[in-house]
């Protein structure tokens, strides 16, 4: 093999590997803890919430409180989407799949910045980027 042969494969396989590596921190999965929503969006989250959430979450009999030291343990790990899914399907419970989705991220939002996490500069935008984010715990 010449001289010139090696130096294009060898550029090739770094080009490949660079391409790949790229892939992958692109990919990476986020986490709540990553500034994920907005002030602005936690607010709103929080309007909606007062309105159709907080007679049974907060400290009701109807449904369990989503913040604190229970809620992290029963979602860490868990992907986000997994949240918005049961919220959109189920919630609530007068009226199971009236709130829109803008609604339910902007909840989520709220429920993630209730949780301690930090707000960031971009909105929660779509139930498919909630796929690759996780919950975690608070370090």
């Amino acid at each position: 093999m010449t001289v010139r042969r090696i130096a294009i494969v060898w550029a090739f396989a770094t080009a490949v590997a660079a391409a790949a590596l790229a892939q992958t921190a692109g990919s990476a999965a986020a986490t709540v803890a990553d500034g994920v929503y907005s002030q602005e969006q936690a607010k709103r989250g929080k309007t909606t919430y007062d309105s159709k959430c907080a007679s049974c979450h907060d400290g009701g009999t109807m449904g369990p409180e989503l913040w604190g030291d229970p809620f992290l343990t029963q979602w860490e790990n868990k992907d986000v989407a997994s949240l918005f899914t049961r919220i959109q399907t189920t919630m609530p419970e007068d009226a199971p799949g009236t709130l829109a989705e803008k609604e339910v991220l902007d909840i989520i939002a709220y429920v993630i910045q209730t949780n301690g996490f930090p707000a960031g500069d971009n909105e929660l935008a779509s139930k498919d980027a909630l796929a690759r984010m996780k919950f975690v715990r608070k370090k």
